[in-house]
């Protein structure tokens, strides 16, 4: 399998022991959302991480184009990604580290069962745990590099096939 094709699996986890997993999700509450609740919205201004549980999420963006030459355009978000709690992904991460809006917007296309961390309770831990704090950022900072990576390879693709039609 192609590393920079699929979403790491478990990455928040990675190289942390029963016990320290354990200490981090002491720190999260357990929040449910109903099928077609919308978890994050684009643009607002967010301070929590989620981990997906039970679900499947659907990660958007709004299109930066809505009307072009008189047209008005149907489709006004680009779905980017469904999530399954099999991979129990993560978003919202951003949030734990700058107080600025939300990137995307996340929605349930299930009922769906999340661990919330908040940006104040996460700071404590990582003063009162410094490795464990390390630990979890280095797995944060992991996951946000393979996001980055399959953004330019995106990018490098609709470039090219721009290009492409554009000389048509």
């Amino acid at each position: 399998m192609n590393k920079s094709k699929s979403t790491p699996h478990n990455l928040i986890f990675q190289e942390l022991d029963a016990e320290e997993i354990s200490k981090f999700l002491g720190i999260a509450r357990q929040v449910k959302f109903p099928k077609g609740t919308t978890i994050i919205r684009e643009g607002e201004l967010g301070e929590t991480m989620y981990i997906l549980a039970e679900g499947t999420v659907e990660v958007s963006k709004t299109l930066t184009l809505k009307k072009w030459g008189g047209l008005d355009y149907k489709e006004k978000e680009k779905i980017l990604t469904k999530l399954s709690a099999a991979d129990q992904p993560i978003f919202g991460e951003v949030a734990l580290f700058e107080n600025n809006v939300r990137t995307a917007t996340v929605t349930a296309l299930s009922d769906c069962v999340a661990w919330e961390v908040s940006r104040p309770d996460f700071h404590k831990l990582a003063e009162e745990n410094p490795l464990l704090g390390y630990k979890i950022i280095k797995n944060i900072a992991k996951l946000l590099c393979w996001r980055l990576r399959k953004a330019d390879e995106d990018t490098v693709k609709l470039t090219t096939a721009l290009s492409l039609a554009l000389r048509k």
